[in-house]
């Protein structure tokens, strides 16, 4: 039977249960948008049963509705089967004048066949049976979690995080997005602690029923004309192991003891698509010669290069497989963001990812002399995704494109910190990776606010002559006078002064006619701590890193540094500081 009209009829199967996958994940993308329309946490706990209930009842369904449409196509593939692989060796019965029997009369082939089928049914409705998704609670560690808990605990505590601002919106969006099709729907076995893809595991049900019917209906025609042979089909970038004995004749001892028959990594075992079929001595010829086969084994053991790594064909088939796995993924993830109302501008990174994704493919299928199998991609049926312009791919550098996840996340905390000034994620792009003066000044200026942000957090209040030198390691003292603050002191890691921020003129408004202005401390060439003279926030300088002082009714916003000037630089206290902050 021909291996490119199971390979569509498994991809039909495959692809049912990738849109699973998918409905599941819209799912709970459409129960965070509900979240992110609360407010507060007493409209979440009235609204928590709504947004989040009812959850299993509605996968229920969805499951049973990819099971029952996948049994159709499973039934038509399985009557393939035994149409014409049962009928190939007609021609060998009526040669050796033995009987053929019709498969329909043919009562011990057919309950053979049946058993099979059988549990081909129960192994395909196995993998609806223990779903989940391998998820990150914020340890680094990813735990394998049942699909009910994904929505009891994991979704619940996403949801939770908004409503009570401890992240905002698109960040839960991005983080829950990224996890579930990183992990991607998986059929869990507790037995084996396995855990496969569910359109992998749809597959392989279908498939091994396939080949474990081939397989008998082989050895029952061996059995009726009276040949022990077998001669095991061959097939390009097969894995090592299983290289040395396809293509050749083996009787039927040495399919188990030899090709492995009947175990997990041998024939007919795990993702092993090999068939064998009743050979003849002295009236079959054989397919493939003991030269050929060799001198193919050879040439394809010889590996080809690409980007700095060397492939075999079994190796380059592998990498072509995990390629169109990251692009259904990223498939996933690009409508998933659309469906949460993300960032256009993510998205738009994603959807170039994704076409650089496709480019890369298409290199490497013509390097490695690959057939692209873009079906593989487009399992999902749901049309273009990538890019639909060279213009909108180069609003971002190459390197982005491939970083995206993780360039998305850095713009996230640096906006968090330095706020609007950072500008849109196609600017901070464009900065990272093709101005390097603005890029480190924006670097430096994100080390130093997030610093102090969290030195805000050790504040002290109080009203001295004189501000102590020495203070606790990354804290603030605010001093006020009649209840107006006077100056910020900020310490280092050391404990003593690294920058000083002044309220007042000093009596001095010519000098310093703008306040709040700001004075860094310094190491001299002595090695002695120093105070620079005031600096005054220039409105050149405003934007970069705003801060807000209400105190008592006064009220300052200023910004330290504008990565536009590469203006003022971490002040760094001691040797050790610089590698502290």
């Amino acid at each position: 039977m021909r291996d490119d009209y199971k390979n569509k009829m498994a991809g039909k199967i495959a692809a049912r249960y990738q849109d699973l996958e998918e409905r599941i994940m819209q799912d709970i993308v459409r129960r965070i948008v509900k979240t992110g329309e609360i407010t507060s946490t007493a409209d979440w706990q009235i609204n928590r049963l709504r947004i989040l209930g009812y959850s299993s009842e509605d996968i229920e369904r969805e499951i049973k509705k990819t099971l029952n449409a996948s049994y159709p196509e499973m039934f038509e593939l399985y009557d393939k089967v035994i149409e014409k692989e049962y009928v190939r060796d007609k021609d060998v019965y009526e040669q050796i004048n033995a009987e053929y029997i019709l498969y329909d009369q043919n009562e011990q082939l057919k309950q053979i066949t049946e058993a099979i089928i059988d549990q081909g049914c129960e192994d395909l409705e196995n993998v609806t049976n223990s779903l989940g998704f391998y998820l990150d609670y914020g340890n680094g560690r990813k735990v394998l979690t049942p699909l009910a808990q994904v929505y009891s605990g994991y979704l619940d505590a996403a949801c939770y995080d908004i409503v009570t601002g401890a992240f905002d919106y698109n960040s839960v969006l991005r983080r829950v997005v990224t996890q579930l099709t990183n992990s991607g729907l998986r059929k869990i076995d507790y037995s084996s602690g396995r855990a496969d893809r569910v359109d992998v595991a749809a597959r392989r049900a279908v498939m091994t029923a396939v080949s474990q019917m081939t397989g008998k209906i082989s050895e029952y025609n061996a059995q009726k004309l009276g040949t022990e042979y077998f001669e095991v089909e061959w097939h390009a970038g097969a894995r090592p192991t299983h290289a040395v004995w396809q293509g050749r004749v083996w009787s039927k001892e040495q399919l188990y003891s030899i090709c492995g028959l009947g175990t997990v990594t041998g024939l007919l075992g795990v993702n092993c698509y090999h068939t064998y079929y009743p050979f003849f001595p002295g009236l079959s010829e054989r397919n493939w010669t003991d030269e050929w086969l060799d001198a193919k084994n050879l040439e394809e053991s010889e590996p080809k290069k690409f980007r700095d790594k060397e492939y075999t064909l079994y190796e380059a088939k592998q990498r072509q497989r995990q390629m169109e796995v990251a692009m259904r993924a990223q498939r996933e993830k690009v409508r998933l963001l659309q469906k949460g109302k993300a960032d256009p501008d993510e998205i738009l990174l994603h959807k170039a990812k994704y076409q650089g994704q496709l480019n890369e493919y298409s290199r490497f299928c013509r390097k490695m002399k690959l057939t692209e199998e873009r079906e593989r991609i487009y399992l999902d049926t749901k049309g273009r995704v990538a890019t639909n312009s060279k213009r909108q791919n180069a609003l971002f550098p190459r390197e982005m494109i491939e970083n995206a996840s993780k360039d998305v996340a850095q713009y996230k905390r640096y906006k968090e910190v330095l706020g609007d000034s950072i500008g849109s994620l196609v600017n901070f792009g464009q900065m990272k990776y093709n101005d390097n003066e603005k890029w480190k000044a924006i670097s430096e200026a994100f080390t130093d606010v997030k610093w102090q942000n969290q030195a805000l957090k050790k504040k002290q209040i109080g009203e001295v002559h004189s501000i102590p030198y020495k203070g606790t390691p990354n804290s603030v003292f605010d001093n006020y006078k009649d209840g107006v603050l006077q100056r910020r002191r900020y310490y280092g890691n050391d404990g003593r002064p690294r920058l000083d921020i002044d309220m007042t003129d000093h009596g001095n408004s010519k000098e310093h006619p703008d306040v709040p202005h700001y004075h860094n401390w310094y190491l001299d060439e002595k090695g002695n701590l120093k105070r620079e003279d005031g600096k005054n926030f220039r409105s050149a300088e405003r934007g970069a890193a705003d801060y807000e002082i209400q105190q008592g009714g006064v009220r300052a916003e200023f910004s330290i540094a504008r990565p536009e000037n590469n203006a003022k630089k971490a002040v760094l206290l001691s040797a050790n500081c610089k590698e502290q902050i």
